[in-house]
């Protein structure tokens, strides 16, 4: 047998190992994920293509629960869509004093503080998610001229919220949209509290909103929705715009500015909203925030509120 038949007969020996024996991954696609390169292909010998889409908007410190126990920034909603499966449990601690009412300052010698506690729970479900929240309000007042009222000092349970919101909508180029509402139901006793926010009607709140991504650290947030009173007397119109920054692997800078539309002059509220959210593990969250009024047409109005909370993402 001469060399050119001996190697023909190696060669068809080797092929024929291939073929009954293939390497691990010969011949068929594999998924590489190449961090903030979109959507990609990956081709390999005799085997399809296969398309892999990167995640538009990924779990940063930001990503945390809201006043209404939806992922969000401190007061937006957002259409981030986290990993689903997953329970979301925060806490709140808010401190504000009153000094006004409806944009008309208290007399000389009034005042009054509120304390709330809020305790919130989340589902992230397949489409959409949903949450609960439990406010707990302690407060006291003493305003007899401006309220022709005796001083009082309460405490409570305050509208409970009952949030949800459609996460299914698909990541566009550089931006997502979700949808969803709000329902603010009357608990305890509101007559009571009163001056901690809370309300003798149920109010529902209808939002839309858009999360786009504008860098690899900077984000991009715009809610657009209405409140809807059961009574129907205090109707009102709410925008949400926002940003974020991811400083670090472990903090997330966050600004908004927020505000509610009523009808008639000069009817509406306007706060400046900062704050900073840490990530000591990937599991939990601390935020701090301060928020400025800038304009008010509040019951109990303050000028500024300070906030702190936690988020542990199972």
């Amino acid at each position: 047998m001469n060399m050119k038949t001996k190697s023909v007969l190696i060669g068809l020996m080797i092929a024929l190992m291939f073929w009954v024996f293939p390497a691990p991954g010969f011949g068929k696609s594999e998924i590489v994920t190449i961090p903030n390169l979109g959507d990609y292909e990956i081709y390999s010998v005799g085997g399809k293509s296969t398309k892999k889409k990167g995640v538009l908007l990924k779990e940063t410190p930001r990503n945390a629960l809201n006043e209404d126990g939806l992922a969000g920034y401190f007061v937006s909603e957002t259409a981030d869509r986290l990993e689903w499966g997953r329970m979301l449990v925060g806490a709140r601690f808010e401190y504000h004093d009153l000094t006004s009412r409806r944009g008309v300052a208290y007399h000389t010698g009034e005042e009054g503080s509120v304390n709330t506690l809020a305790v919130s729970i989340n589902y992230l479900g397949e489409w959409a998610e949903w949450a609960a929240t439990i406010p707990m309000h302690r407060y006291s007042l003493s305003a007899p001229k401006t309220y022709s009222r005796i001083s009082s000092d309460d405490n409570g349970l305050g509208n409970m919220r009952f949030g949800w919101k459609a996460t299914y909508l698909p990541d566009r180029s550089y931006y997502r949209f979700a949808y969803g509402a709000v329902a603010y139901v009357t608990t305890g006793n509101p007559d009571q509290l009163l001056p901690a926010g809370s309300k003798n009607d149920d109010e529902l709140k209808i939002y839309g909103c858009v999360t786009t991504k504008e860098t690899d650290y900077a984000t991009a947030n715009l809610e657009l929705g209405t409140i809807l009173d059961s009574a129907g007397a205090d109707n009102r119109f709410i925008y949400r715009v926002a940003a974020s920054y991811e400083a670090s692997e472990h903090a997330s800078l966050i600004g908004e500015l927020v505000g509610e539309v009523q009808g008639g002059a000069d009817h509406d509220t306007m706060d400046i909203v900062t704050g900073i959210r840490l990530s000591p593990t990937e599991f939990s969250v601390l935020e701090f925030s301060y928020t400025k009024n800038l304009r008010t047409y509040r019951e109990y109005g303050w000028d500024d509120r300070w906030e702190f909370g936690t988020t542990i993402r199972w």
